[in-house]
């Protein structure tokens, strides 16, 4: 085994070079696909179905191959002789969200929290009753939460019934932005997760949303999920073992459950859905596995494109961007007021970059698009064309929606406002419960 350091970054060029160093003698015939697995703490082995058990010859090769591994990565793979794990073809399968093929029948497939991640995008469903719309941002503090809030409050006058949901379990927000005190429902999202794991989801279920005082007068209705109840009780206990799997499903299935049974219960036309932030895992599921559009939250600032290029490489070098780029629209979040036309010129540049360099199709020596998905720097309603929030010392202080009046709100929310209704959720008569 070697003794030099192995970055993670390094692993994929090793993993390569040992399977070609045995030539054709890597792959044993007849196994199919061959998964390297690896794992939460970053090591790989060898994972193969346990049909090849007792095969003196698979056993022999898949040795060859270990043994091979070992040496290439050192502190990043396993002793030769604890280098192969024979398993069920059943966990096999489960392998195949976060395998990348690395040679001709060879994976390599990353064990996650969640089990899914940012590797896979669910299927857009053309036949959806009702509109999820995910609230997301690579950073904190870019006022999700309150655009959740008002965007809640400008559907419900329009006549629209809105659910949001606080799935920001780390920094929850939405209760306090939507709901006055009295009115927070007795139990909330982490709550139904550390439930359910014994059965008892369906006992809190029914209890876990409530109407703002603020929402009556509208024509149309409004709902909040909370992350915690009006009593948090042993939350940080509770978050824990929020985001676990179980044997019979993933979390993020469990999410998707929990979030149909609350629709079924109060038949929304549309559903807000404030994301956990940054590039973890267990954020992905709001922006991936949930069948939404995605109002992506930024500001024109180096780390959040840095962050954002991270994430939308990734999409594409996983041949995913087709999936997601027609789901997804940037937001300019507290646009400052002076200067803001130089702010938000600069802001799209940046946006088209990201989107060019990922998202877009590609275009040839002449200039024109390859496919249909392309768009020029300054094209309107573009998915790089920010949705713009304008900066307002009233939200910036933290102020409650309930207590800022209709101007204010039209200061820092009208232009997206405009913008909302007319790229991401047109109302009409598919809508209606």
């Amino acid at each position: 085994m070697t003794d030099s350091f192995i970055p993670f970054d390094d692993m994929r060029r090793r993993l390569e070079g040992a399977i070609a160093g045995l030539g054709a003698e890597a792959v044993p015939d007849g196994i199919g696909r061959l998964y390297l697995v690896r794992d939460l703490f970053g090591r790989v082995r060898i994972s193969a179905s346990d049909a090849f058990e007792e095969n003196r010859h698979v056993r022999s090769a898949l040795e060859r191959l270990a043994a091979a591994l070992s040496e290439a990565l050192g502190a990043r793979g396993y002793p030769a002789d604890e280098g192969v794990l024979f398993v069920g073809d059943g966990l096999l399968e489960t392998l195949d969200d976060t395998a990348q093929e690395i040679r001709s029948r060879v994976f390599l497939a990353d064990r996650l929290v969640t089990g899914r991640g940012w590797w896979t995008v669910g299927e857009a469903d053309e036949d959806a009753a009702r509109s999820r719309i995910t609230l997301y941002s690579v950073k904190g503090g870019v006022g999700r939460s309150t655009t959740a809030a008002v965007l809640a409050w400008h559907l419900s006058r329009k006549g629209e019934r809105v659910l949001a949901v606080d799935m920001d379990l780390e920094s929850p927000g939405l209760s306090s932005a939507m709901l006055e005190t009295e009115r927070r429902p007795k139990f909330g999202l982490a709550d139904w997760f550390v439930e359910d794991l014994v059965g008892q989801g369906d006992l809190v279920v029914d209890d876990m949303l409530a109407a703002p005082a603020w929402a009556q007068i509208f024509e149309g209705d409004v709902r909040v999920a909370p992350a915690h109840g009006r009593d948090p009780g042993e939350y940080l206990a509770k978050l824990g073992r929020v985001y676990m799997d179980t044997a019979d499903e993933s979390w993020t299935g469990r999410l998707e459950r929990v979030l149909t049974t609350l629709e079924s219960s109060f038949r929304p036309t549309v559903v807000l859905l404030e994301s956990r932030n940054g590039l973890h895992d267990i954020a992905a599921a709001s922006v991936t596995d949930l069948n939404a559009e995605v109002l992506l939250f930024a500001t024109d600032s180096e780390s959040t494109w840095t962050d954002y290029g991270i994430l939308f490489r990734h999409w594409r070098e996983r041949d995913l961007a087709e999936r997601i780029r027609e789901r997804v629209s940037v937001v300019s979040a507290l646009t400052p007021v002076p200067d803001r036309e130089e702010y938000v010129r600069s802001f799209r540049a940046q946006a088209w970059d990201l989107f060019r360099d990922h998202l877009f199709d590609e275009v040839d020596a002449t200039g024109d698009p390859v496919g249909d998905f392309s768009f020029d720097l300054d094209e309107k309603n573009a998915p790089h064309d920010p949705l713009e929030i304008g900066w307002n010392l009233g939200f910036a202080a933290g102020a409650s929606l309930q207590d800022l009046d209709e101007e204010t709100i039209d200061s820092a929310y009208g232009k997206f406002l405009k913008s909302f209704d007319e790229r991401v959720h047109v109302s009409g008569e598919e809508d209606e419960p």
